[in-house]
């Protein structure tokens, strides 16, 4: 994974004096990719109500790569031009947290098998703002990502 920037530490400063914000690294889930995981993974195919599509997609990805490939699925921000393409979440498999957790940039084993179930480019992995709210919760959690 030497081929994606690692960014500097949580609150730490870097260029102009400006404090770094949380980022977590990962792969950016659209609501329209949500229906094509659906397709490809055969979840409620007869069904013509795609938020329900969508819901049971969601459930499904988290539960996997929960159990299989040790990420969480991280709501972000993304501003939503409503087409459905702009990224609704990722599945975060590192953060700028703590030294601890951006080392699991560096240690991750599960790039190229995480892309493969999801049915991405390894390359399209990259940075993004997590939603406040979601983080403060995983962090309670203590996840191990973020």
């Amino acid at each position: 994974m030497a081929k994606f920037r690692v960014p500097p530490l949580y609150k730490s400063k870097h260029r102009k004096g400006k404090v770094m914000d949380l980022v977590v690294f990962g792969f950016p889930i659209s609501k329209n990719y949500l229906l094509q995981f659906a397709d490809a993974h055969n979840i409620l195919l007869n069904d013509q109500d795609t938020f329900q599509r969508s819901l049971a997609a969601y459930i499904h990805m988290g539960l996997e790569v929960e159990k299989h490939f040790d990420a969480r699925l991280v709501d972000v921000w993304d501003r939503d031009d409503g087409s459905g393409d702009n990224a609704h979440f990722s599945v975060a498999i590192a953060s700028n947290r703590t030294r601890r957790h951006l080392s699991r940039m560096r240690t991750y084993r599960y790039l190229e098998a995480l892309a493969k179930f999801l049915g991405l480019d390894p390359e399209g992995a990259g940075w993004m703002y997590p939603e406040r709210d979601n983080i403060v919760e995983l962090i309670r959690e203590g996840s191990t990502v973020v």
